[in-house]
């Protein structure tokens, strides 16, 4: 992850949530006696979590070869390209509900140019699991109407079963204080329940996994337990499914009085969540809540922001929401804890410290772009002017961020010293010092970019098909496509890095550069041949 998500908004505002947790220590200790922690488990959860962006990666891999095959089918097979398309919807409906909804839309009109009913139906069993993750839950109503009709034999049953159960399941819980309407979707939920446990083979893990789950709701705890041990030793870890069998081991153990084994199987729950690349789980805030019961801050502190991050990168709204169900308690406990005493205050100003070391360390990183750039102009002389102008730019957002950083850290003491304590937490929560410093990154990449390659949209244009053509904005800034075939042309060609650089999503790059790729002469070789255009003058370490 790269520094400049470290002073992000989001950041700040789980960094703050996590202040509230530690403010409460005091209160926590005070109301509950503590369990013994399941001491490897926790290892091994942190362990994983610090390895999640190699999971991600492979994940990401796969999702690439997804979607090479789908961009190697023909136009003419469009059944090929709408079934491509829902295995994609599938794969990113874990991970990125949003992703996962547009590859379910793309599906639907594929299916509907192509007359095949089946693909169609599979296409929208797809658009309502994405919008039900997504926590758009009166679409995923409509939609569910809709394909209701078009039910046929008994495996589409059990497709648009399984999409009701999922659908009810979230809608449940996100209106779990209000009894009418939970009742209400309780009641469908278990009716689609029902009838998947009906008809399911009796070998598929799938229903065993629901079986036991009924099982834990009636309370027979140690027939649960055997149902779901066996299915945790037949499945791998980073099975979706393994991950909700551990879950329910967790509440066994909660109802039979085991509060170390609950945490024990929310910690091995939560850890194949993390290697299945899914961002809705239960386990992680589950997990947080109980050390927070403990007095295990740190790792509450950890695990909330953990969760928090993952929901809101996979788009899970509902799941945004249940996290954030946890907080006022949090919240409440941190007011009392900072009314009898303002030692709490100086955590603000340890977190402004914290965003002055990280610009100390930013800093350090452009003198060694500098540095680096200064040993190329040696070696090019005839581009020694154009290095010398980059090297002013960066000097000077350098000389920026630190100059607003002291600001911020010299108004953070005022305010500390005057007792305004809530003005402090209110500018800070606007975000208004991260937001100017990534617009004067931009800012100044795109000045640096153009003075180096003053050609740069000439040649871009002369890829792209006539009446595709770019403009510069009249401001001079650059829009985001051409600000990411910039960093290509630069040599850095990983939609991952560009994304850390700009502080964009993946997923955002990867939109960006498939919209460019369509409006290029030789869609093909694209980023190919942006990249020889500038691999002679420039050395693409220099960023």
């Amino acid at each position: 992850m790269n520094l400049k998500n470290y002073i992000s908004l989001r950041y700040l505002r789980v960094a703050l949530v996590g202040m509230s947790i530690i403010g409460s220590a005091a209160l926590v200790e005070a109301a509950r006696g503590k369990a013994e922690l399941p001491k490897e488990e926790l290892h091994n959860l942190n362990r994983v979590m610090a390895s999640a962006d190699v999971y991600m990666r492979d994940k990401t891999t796969e999702l690439d070869s997804l979607k090479n095959i789908f961009l190697t089918l023909p136009s003419s097979e469009i059944e090929a390209r709408s079934r491509a398309a829902v295995k994609i919807s599938q794969t990113y409906l874990p991970m990125r509900a949003d992703s996962a909804l547009r590859y379910s839309e793309l599906a639907i009109r594929l299916s509907q140019q192509s007359g095949n009913k089946l693909d169609e139906f599979n296409s929208r069993i797809a658009r309502i699991n994405a919008l039900s993750t997504a926590g758009i839950f009166t679409r995923a109503v409509a939609e569910f109407n809709v394909v209701e009709p078009m039910v046929a034999d008994r495996a589409m049953k059990i497709s648009y079963w399984l999409a009701g159960r999922k659908m009810y399941g979230y809608m449940r819980s996100y209106v779990e204080g209000e009894r009418q309407f939970f009742n209400d979707y309780t009641t469908r939920y278990m009716q689609y329940d029902d009838s998947l446990i009906q008809h399911l083979p009796v070998s598929d893990p799938t229903r065993t996994f629901y079986v036991a789950e009924r099982l834990v709701q009636r309370g027979q705890n140690e027939d649960a337990r055997k149902m779901l041990e066996e299915m945790c030793k037949s499945l791998p870890e980073e099975s979706n499914l393994y991950g909700m069998a551990a879950f329910q081991l967790g509440i066994v153990s909660r109802n039979e009085g085991d509060p170390t084994g609950y945490a024990s199987y929310l910690a091995k729950a939560a850890i194949s969540d993390i290697k299945g690349c899914v961002k809705d789980g239960y386990a992680l805030p589950a997990l947080a809540e109980w050390l927070y019961q403990q007095g295990e801050l740190s790792d509450a502190f950890k695990y909330i922001n953990f969760a928090l991050e993952d929901a809101m990168e996979g788009n899970v709204r509902m799941r945004t929401v249940s996290i954030a169900s946890l907080l006022p308690m949090i919240d409440e406990a941190y007011k009392e804890k900072i009314n009898a005493s303002r030692d709490e205050l100086m955590i603000y100003f340890l977190l402004v410290t914290f965003l002055f070391i990280v610009s100390v360390v930013l800093c350090v990183i452009l003198m060694r772009m500098i540095k680096r750039s200064r040993r190329n102009a040696k070696k090019l002389a005839d581009t020694a002017h154009l290095q010398e102008s980059y090297i002013g730019h960066f000097i000077g957002l350098c000389s920026t961020y630190a100059i607003r950083l002291e600001s911020l850290q010299k108004l953070v003491v005022r305010k500390i010293s005057s007792g305004q304590g809530d003005d402090l937490l209110r500018l800070i929560k606007t975000g208004k010092y991260a937001d100017e410093l990534n617009d004067d990154f931009y800012k100044t990449f795109d000045v640096a970019l153009l003075d180096i390659y003053p050609d740069f949209i000439e040649n871009i244009n002369s890829l792209l098909k006539p009446d595709e053509q770019v403009e510069l904005k009249k401001s001079g800034e650059l829009p985001p496509e051409l600000r990411i075939y910039g960093f290509v042309r630069l040599g850095v060609e990983e939609s991952q890095r560009i994304a850390q650089i700009l502080n964009y999503s993946v997923s955002t790059v990867y939109a960006y550069r498939n919209r460019m790729r369509n409006r290029a002469i030789d869609r093909d070789n694209f980023d190919a041949n942006v990249m020889n255009l500038g691999k002679k003058n420039v050395d693409p370490e220099l960023f």
